[in-house]
């Protein structure tokens, strides 16, 4: 492992879900031999997000984050209207460090724009009221979903994955918000990932995965871990004229502060 001050935290990994979570304890092994030790796991529905709860009680380095996201929408949402209770039970008992994975995705083969923004919006509310921070989803909804957050300027988080390219980002930097980087900022042809990776202020960039979701220039989706933070930190501290202990000192620095988690490993 490399020899850095503090070690890398993977701010969005679903270790609840397959094929991670039925080699948990390997795979939490081999992101500590490429120097992640700490992970965000956040919910996409109530079952996911319990999941969650469950290994952050079990798993000091784990911290869990719980919501509902925009793809697990059902009928019944649309019917009757989300309510956020169970989630505000869930927050009380298992005190997560965030609320996600929520926002907007318009890519869905069959969505509602006013039904996903509602959604959002009663979870950004929730976020409000328990003083957490939220972790958000964007696919080709980022005007959209600037104008949801807005109307919440007490809440912060991250917008993860973003793709929305460097102009874009300013609104998001403006209202307080954290950018997430993760195996698209390692393909040499992602121009608006990369661009946008030289331009966001050191105090606002986080790493992650979303493990095993997104896959990098030598990882394919499906088949992504923690342990592929690293190579996501060396394509940052290489685009922006950084040390590799340079950048994962900033970023673990800036989600300790966003999480409200402890910037010493846990091991």
């Amino acid at each position: 492992m490399f020899a850095v001050e503090m070690g890398i935290i993977d701010t969005h990994c679903h270790l609840t879900d397959l094929p991670l979570k039925n080699n948990l304890d390997e795979v939490i092994q081999r992101a500590e031999i490429a120097g992640v030790d700490r992970f965000v796991v956040p919910g996409y529905d109530l079952a996911s997000s319990r999941a969650a709860c469950r290994l952050a009680a079990s798993f000091p380095a784990i911290k869990a984050a719980i919501g509902l996201h925009p793809a697990w929408l059902g009928t019944a949402e649309a019917k009757t209207g989300f309510s956020p209770e169970p989630f505000r039970q869930l927050a009380r008992l298992r005190h997560p460090v965030a609320i996600g994975e929520i926002g907007l995705d318009y890519a869905l083969a069959d969505y509602s724009a006013a039904v996903q923004a509602d959604v959002l919006e009663t979870q950004l509310e929730l976020a409000a009221l328990l003083s957490l921070p939220v972790i958000i989803h964007c696919r080709r909804a980022f005007e959209p979903l600037y104008l949801s957050l807005r109307k919440f300027p007490g809440v912060i988080g991250v917008i993860h994955a973003y793709g929305g390219g460097p102009k874009l980002v300013e609104k998001f930097l403006d209202s307080g918000y954290y950018i997430g980087f993760g195996g698209g900022v390692t393909r040499p042809h992602a121009r608006k990932v990369r661009e946008t990776a030289r331009i966001v202020p050191d105090d606002r960039i986080l790493l992650e995965t979303d493990a095993p979701y997104i896959g990098s220039h030598t990882v394919l989706k499906g088949e992504s871990e923690p342990k592929d933070c690293l190579a996501a930190a060396q394509a940052l501290a290489e685009l922006r004229g950084l040390s590799l202990a340079e950048i994962v000192a900033l970023t673990t620095a800036n989600a300790a502060s966003l999480f409200k988690i402890s910037v010493t490993s846990s091991r």
